[in-house]
């Protein structure tokens, strides 16, 4: 049987302070780096996690947990039968990943097959398993319980029935009201495609205290799925993101009542300023007597109808927000993030 390499990419990973993770999943052998250094010591290629997950700190002493685990979550470029797996700890000799779990996932049926159970890995070795032509569009893996792996590779072939391929309605939107674009803008992250190998998108100053921008899109449509990609944005991504709609066309408008921040204060008290950035830039909340205090999103406007009302940001990850509310086709789509950082990839679909 014909198998070949199959493209994948990180969609995401618990931690990998010591290396550029996203090489984990390249079609080519770990290169040879000893004799170089980065400011974290030895350079290697590929996936290496931080210590100690296993052992946490205990008054008096110290807490082991067998199951503790560091992860990847790789997806496949296109759904695949798999029949091999190969793991390369490649260099690794003495800091390597010490076993691994694997389950493949396939978006298409909804199933999850375990393929390798706390497999042993050698130092400085590559490892081949056979598997049995399992259908995936993604590959788990948990690392037991910290250390490196050079790479990860799946071999075998197209499946027969594919995910239906569907347009990013933003690419045709039109942009407007945007909040901060100081470093890049939002048409950049609407590109983003992870061809670079640096941050690259939209990324806002600092100084903000959440950012938006409106996309009207080329005709209505009903939203069934948000990415949002922080690839590369490792200690700058937002916190947060939101999704509402509109339909209609009187926009301008509409856009005075956006949704918008507003700080609640511990004894029940809501302060809602008109310039929420210039409001937390002059610290006026001093003048309040109070120096801690919760943000959240204000919408009095019924029309603007909520479609992601918070979807938590992580580093360096590739977001898939399905569980969206179902509100009907909307002409335009204003998208939120709080408090302010990088995004490198934004694209929405239609249900």
């Amino acid at each position: 049987m014909t198998t070949e390499f199959l493209p994948a990419f990180l969609i995401g990973y618990s931690n990998s302070d010591f290396t550029q993770p996203h090489e984990v999943v390249l079609p080519d052998e770990a290169p040879d780096c000893r004799l170089q250094f980065t400011h974290m010591g030895a350079r290697y290629s590929g996936y290496e996690t931080l210590r100690h997950k296993a052992t946490t700190p205990q008054k008096n002493g110290f807490r082991y947990d067998h199951n503790a685990h560091h992860w990847l979550h790789i997806g496949l470029s296109k759904r695949s039968l798999v029949h091999t797996l190969k793991i390369s700890t490649k260099w690794f000799t003495g800091n390597q990943v010490r076993a691994v779990t694997v389950d493949l996932i396939d978006e298409l049926t909804g199933k999850t097959q375990r393929v390798l159970d706390r497999q042993s890995l050698n130092p400085d070795a590559d490892h081949e398993f056979p598997v049995a032509g399992v259908a995936a569009t993604e590959c788990r893996v948990k690392c037991y319980y910290e250390g490196g792996i050079a790479r990860i590779q799946l071999f075998g072939g197209a499946a027969a029935e594919q995910l239906k391929e569907r347009p990013n309605l933003l690419e045709t939107a039109q942009i407007s009201h945007i909040s901060n674009d100081h470093y890049g803008n939002p048409a950049m992250a609407v590109a983003g495609t992870r061809k670079e190998t640096h941050m690259v998108g939209w990324e806002s100053a600092r100084t903000g205290f959440g950012e938006r921008a409106l996309f009207q899109l080329e005709k209505p449509a009903e939203i069934g799925e948000l990415v949002v990609d922080t690839y590369l944005h490792r200690l700058n991504p937002p916190l947060s993101s939101h999704l509402f709609g509109w339909n209609g066309s009187d926009i301008d408008e509409a856009m005075k009542e956006a949704p918008r921040w507003k700080l609640v204060l511990d004894d029940g008290r809501e302060i809602l300023p008109d310039d929420f950035q210039a409001y937390m830039l002059g610290q006026k909340y001093l003048e309040e007597g109070v120096t801690s205090f919760d943000i959240r999103l204000h919408n009095d406007n019924p029309r603007w109808l909520p479609i992601l009302a918070h979807g938590e940001l992580a580093a360096d990850r590739y977001h898939r927000f399905r569980d969206l509310q179902p509100v009907g086709p909307v002409t335009h789509l204003l998208y939120m993030h709080y408090p302010n950082g990088g995004i490198h990839g934004l694209k929405a679909f239609a249900r």
